[in-house]
């Protein structure tokens, strides 16, 4: 689980266990290797003073065979704002106050997402791999500073149109999950103060 919501999106490392049951049964047969991307995609929802800037954002991707990580094909892949229609109304149903981003894969990072797809299986059928997924670029920027205390957010994941949307994270303290002395600083990397250009686009 934590791999699909790290590839989902998400600018939080949320553990399996964060998610409700429900959600976690009608993914588990959720294989990334197989999925349609184009359908997969994440609705975040933060507090007031964070404006999600899904365009800066993107997944960077490393991954080797057996245990050689000098040897690891590295890829980029960008993300940008979801709307589908529909969206609005299936997100309706879950009555959690305040806007909501969509995230997913840009339609450019599409293809290339499918040949990954096709080389973690020829990988996989010959060996041991390994592989490494962080977000790069800020997922949103901010109004102000970061202020101290929980960083709550709610997330909603559609892994594919079969399935619809799911609750994926209901006030999960971002800040929370951190407990590196790094962590502080990477999340004014993720969320940088706002521009007049990103101000406006909220």
């Amino acid at each position: 689980m934590r791999r699909l919501i790290l590839l989902a999106l998400s600018f939080t490392l949320a553990a399996c266990d964060a998610a409700p049951l429900s959600t976690q049964w009608r993914l588990r047969s959720f294989d990334l290797n197989t999925a349609d991307l184009s359908q997969l995609r994440l609705a975040v929802r933060g507090p007031e003073w964070i404006v999600p800037t899904p365009e800066t954002a993107a997944l960077e991707l490393r991954y080797w065979l057996g245990d050689d990580e000098s040897r690891a094909e590295r890829v980029s892949l960008r993300l940008h704002r979801g709307a589908h229609a529909g969206d609005g109304a299936a997100l309706a149903q879950f009555n959690s106050p305040g806007a909501l981003a969509v995230y997913e894969l840009a339609p450019g990072s599409l293809s290339r997402a499918h040949e990954l797809q096709l080389d973690a299986l020829r990988l996989k059928a010959q060996g041991r791999t390994h592989g490494r997924i962080h977000i790069a670029g800020a997922v949103a920027c901010r109004r102000g500073e970061i202020p101290p205390g929980p960083l709550l957010i709610d997330a909603f994941i559609h892994a594919d149109d079969e399935t619809g949307w799911l609750p994926l994270l209901s006030r999960y303290d971002v800040r929370g999950d951190m407990r590196d002395p790094a962590a502080e600083a990477e999340l004014e990397r993720l969320i940088p103060p706002c521009g007049e250009k990103s101000a406006r686009g909220r």
